[in-house]
């Protein structure tokens, strides 16, 4: 019985399993079949979601939080007048950037999507991107961070409600509108019998005055009792103008709202004339934000931000208003021209910072000197005028005003200055020119307060000047000489002459090469003119190139002559050209294509370098020394040199100034000046010239006292390159003729 039954239930097992395998991929098969129908719907639900988005009225968009927009659907695209999303996203960056009329809409809305996550409903007049074409929306949106919290992206929509805003007339929906509108609407009556009634009020208004409507609108005088009373007539004025013209109401005043805070704001309404009086429609708008923003503009425009004083063109206003009022009136106004000395050396040498603090403090001093008629102004960095006016003063009179007032000035700056840590006496130099109205021009009297202040300054600085005409005519001249200055650069009417210069033992060893001009006119013109000129009028770059590129030229000539071969060429060069950027590879270029020994170079150099200047020159400096050119200090003992400028600065020599050589036959202490100078250069292990030598008593003092090298008439004046050379032949001429007789 048991064979017949186990194959049985062993065969019933097998179908089972069978069965059950067949069941489970059946199963699957539904379930696969099942999911896949849920794919191609879900799929399918996108792409009708996604069509459904493309495809709605209102503007769907999605803009990362700076603004820059990355999604739009076709209704958003048209809305801002363009036919394609990608013509959309290429034309604009940043939505709110430049398409809200009120700009501060957009920052509005930001602050709000950024509080709550969410802004629903906000109602903004903006400008349809392609066409700019005003239109007004209304804008939801949402803020999706990631799961850190962190901001992605903001997606919302946005619809055109134009012409709902021009159609709505009913109260309960424009309160719906208005309750998003940055100001408020209103509508009032003024009847022709003296009374008024107001007859909307949107819930702008109690945001602006902090009167609830009801309130407002059942007191109608409230509003203008809340004007200010510097204002009120101007208010009054302005409606009874419209009133009459049956124009519109526009108008910009100042209220004081419920909680004691002056606003400004803005009122535009238009008039309906009536059978008993005229029913203004109208907006009023809080634009206390925009006053303080013009204001700000205003300051900036018209005042110095550091100082606070009048700017420039607050000055030339002022001064061409004084002008035309002596004019008018006869009489006469002073000019005062105010420049700080050494105002560069404290700026560079203690910072900006210090520098500040005391033109701010000038500006304190200088005011406290005047009346409050009068106008103090910054025009430059360190420069300052005033405008005196007195009106039916005469010119004598006005001269003495201006130099008590002057005079004041000088002496309140002299007290010293606490600026941090550190005490500066001051000074300064005071131009004064006393104007009629004769000279309509602004510039041309600023002019002369100018050259009456360097006249002061020319006179040794701490001082004041008047304005003298003939200093004018001087200053025309000087003008013309410049233009044709300029002019000579370009038509080469500039060369250089050598000065020969000697040793202790009388050899001949070098030259210094000194500018002369020969104008066409005015014959050969000094390097005491040339330099002036360049200085005052910034043509140092200019000179400087001059300079080096033709004593490049003359020395590379001289060491192909063996005649000349070992002499030195002293160049005058300015620190400003050294320092400047590119003019080591220039210079090192040059001194290649010339086949010069640079060794045989001396590059003069002014002694007036501040600390500044140092640390921008020196790497420069040390760069030239390691090309073999020798560094020299020209006008040593005339500046503001010291013992550790001396030994900071690379230096290989000092020239003495001519003016001690001059004195050095005077007396005891001019002698022993130059005596000390010498003594300080031979520590220092510097050689020394001394230049404007012209007898032989200087000479013999120099030689005495330990001078290297000799420069001057006493030996030769300076020379064209062509009777320089002859010199030089004749002079090694006689040189060997010498050591021959010997």
């Amino acid at each position: 019985m048991s064979d017949l039954v186990y194959p049985f239930l062993a065969a019933a097992q097998f179908h089972w399993l069978l069965a059950a395998g067949i069941a489970i991929v059946l199963a699957s098969a539904v379930s696969l079949l099942r999911y896949r129908r849920l794919y191609q719907r879900t799929l399918r639900n996108e792409q009708n979601y996604a069509t459904l988005v493309e495809n709605l009225s209102e503007g769907i968009y999605r803009a990362l939080p700076d603004g820059r927009q990355i999604s739009a659907n076709r209704a958003m695209v048209r809305l801002n007048g363009y036919s394609s999303e990608a013509e959309w996203l290429e034309a604009v960056r940043n939505l709110g950037s430049d398409c809200y009329v009120q700009p501060h809409r957009r920052q509005e809305f930001h602050e709000l999507l950024q509080r709550d996550g969410r802004v629903e409903d906000f109602v903004s007049e903006v400008y349809r991107h392609k066409t700019r074409e005003r239109i007004w929306i209304s804008e939801s949106a949402r803020l999706v961070r990631n799961e850190d919290g962190v901001p992605m992206f903001y997606e919302g929509s946005v619809r055109e409600i134009t012409d709902t805003v021009r159609r709505l007339s009913a109260e309960d929906q424009l309160q719906r509108l208005s309750s998003q509108l940055p100001g408020a609407l209103f509508q009032f009556t003024t009847y022709s019998d003296g009374h008024s009634a107001v007859h909307y009020l949107s819930a702008g208004s109690a945001q602006i005055t902090g009167v609830p409507i009801k309130e407002m609108m059942a007191n109608p005088e409230l509003f203008t009792r809340m004007v200010v009373n510097a204002d009120k007539d101007d208010y009054r004025h302005s409606l009874q103008a419209a009133a009459e013209k049956l124009e519109a109401w526009d108008h910009e005043f100042r209220i004081r709202a419920k909680d004691g805070t002056e606003k400004w704001v803005h009122l535009l309404a238009y008039p309906e004339r009536l059978s008993d009086g005229i029913k203004w429609h109208g907006y009023l708008a809080d634009i206390s934000m925009r006053k303080r923003q013009e204001l700000e503009i205003e300051e900036l425009a018209f005042f110095d931000p550091l100082t606070r004083l009048p700017n420039r063109r607050t000055f030339f206003r002022r001064m061409s208003r004084s002008i035309a009022d002596c004019a008018a009136r006869g009489d006469h106004g002073a000019l005062l021209f105010i420049d700080l000395d050494n105002f560069k050396t404290l700026n560079d040498t203690q910072g900006h910072d210090i520098g500040d603090r005391y033109l701010v403090e000038i500006a304190e001093r200088l005011l406290r000197c005047v009346s409050a008629r009068d106008l103090v102004a910054r025009i430059g960095g360190d420069e300052f005028v005033i405008v005196l006016e007195q009106p039916g003063a005469a010119a004598a009179q006005m001269t003495r005003g201006a130099i008590i007032v002057a005079g004041r000035i000088l002496s309140a700056l002299r007290c010293d200055f606490q600026l941090g840590e550190l005490t500066h006496t001051g000074s300064a130099s005071v131009g004064i020119v006393v104007f009629d109205g004769s000279e309509p021009r602004v510039e041309q009297v600023l002019k002369r307060a100018d050259i009456a202040m360097y006249q002061a300054k020319s006179a040794g600085r701490n001082g004041m000047a008047l304005f003298d005409p003939a200093t004018l005519e001087r200053e025309q001249e000087r003008y013309q000489l410049l233009g044709e200055l300029r002019v000579a650069f370009a038509e080469r009417q500039l060369e250089l002459h050598y000065q020969p210069q000697f040793d202790h033992n009388r050899a001949l060893v070098g030259a210094e090469a000194l500018v002369r001009w020969r104008h066409p006119t005015r014959g050969l013109i000094g390097p005491e003119v040339v330099v002036s000129l360049v200085s005052q009028f910034g043509l140092t770059a200019e000179l400087s190139a001059f300079v080096l590129e033709n004593g490049l030229n003359a020395l590379a000539a001289w060491q192909r002559d063996p005649i000349s071969a070992n002499l030195r060429l002293a160049l005058n060069m300015s620190l400003e050209t050294i320092g400047s950027e590119g003019f080591l590879v220039s210079f090192a270029r040059s001194v290649v294509e010339h086949n010069i020994d640079p060794r045989k170079l001396t590059f003069e150099l002014i002694e007036h370098v501040n600390t500044r200047d140092q640390q921008r020159t020196l790497a420069h400096m040390r760069k030239l020394k390691e090309l073999g050119i020798r560094l020299s200090l020209d006008d040593f003992g005339t500046g503001y040199s010291s013992l550790t400028f001396l030994k900071n600065l690379p230096f290989d020599e000092v020239k003495i100034d001519g003016s001690f050589v001059a004195d050095i036959e005077k007396g005891d202490t001019d002698r022993a000046l130059i005596k000390t100078m010498l003594s300080m250069a031979s520590n220092l292990g510097l050689i020394v010239v001394a230049e404007h030598v012209e007898n032989v008593r200087q000479e013999a003092y120099l030689r005495a006292f330990g001078c290297d090298l000799f420069q001057g008439f006493l030996y030769a004046k300076p020379l064209p390159e062509q009777e320089f050379l002859k010199f030089v032949r004749a002079e090694r001429s006689s040189s060997i003729a010498g050591r021959q007789s010997a």
